[in-house]
């Protein structure tokens, strides 16, 4: 399977006890969606490579402790600490989908109406009632509201998302003081 089939699941944070299980920080509302998987891609020198388990318990509701064939001791488990979990699209839970889109936008570059070739969107997050998009942009993280007057289209072919964004938008994540400079 290539990595092109596979999506971000996880994080691993720290080992867990002492035979080798991990603790994984997953990107996930509903982890009971996940119990029965049998194997994981762990991203390790730039590479997803499987690891299946052969444990998988619920540590918290974001959280799971994860033990796989191959890692049997705290020193082969430190070895995955800090890596990304991927799994297969098709493995992903119906609740996750909407997660799947914007992960797929991820390195697009963003195009506004009015200013032009603006970023890359480096991230995303979803809030209660408000998803969004992080892009970079001279050298700050600028958060854009996903919604259908902000982002008006997106060309997967080009890579690219076009957006209207809200007047001042940019400017209050690159000033750091707005007020004290529209006083002068």
């Amino acid at each position: 399977m290539s990595s092109e089939n596979n999506i971000l699941w996880g994080n691993i944070i720290k080992t867990h006890g002492v035979k080798g299980a991990v603790l994984v920080q997953v990107f996930s509302d509903d982890l009971t969606d996940y119990e029965t998987l049998e194997s994981v891609f762990v991203e390790i020198k730039q590479k997803q490579i499987p690891f299946f388990l052969t444990s998988f318990n619920f540590a918290t509701q974001k959280r799971c402790i994860l033990s796989f064939e191959d890692i049997e001791s705290v020193e082969a488990a430190k070895s995955i600490v800090g890596a990304d979990i991927y799994i297969p699209i098709s493995e992903m839970a119906e609740a996750d989908e909407s997660r799947f889109s914007y992960q797929v936008l991820m390195g697009f570059t963003v195009v506004d109406s009015i200013q032009g070739e603006l970023g890359i969107i480096s991230n995303f997050f979803q809030k209660t009632g408000q998803d969004l998009l992080m892009m970079d942009y001279k050298e700050a993280e600028i958060l854009i509201p996903v919604t259908d007057e902000v982002v008006t289209s997106v060309d997967i072919t080009t890579k690219q998302i076009f957006t209207t964004l809200p007047d001042g938008l940019i400017e209050i994540y690159l000033n750091e003081d707005v007020s004290e400079s529209d006083e002068n």
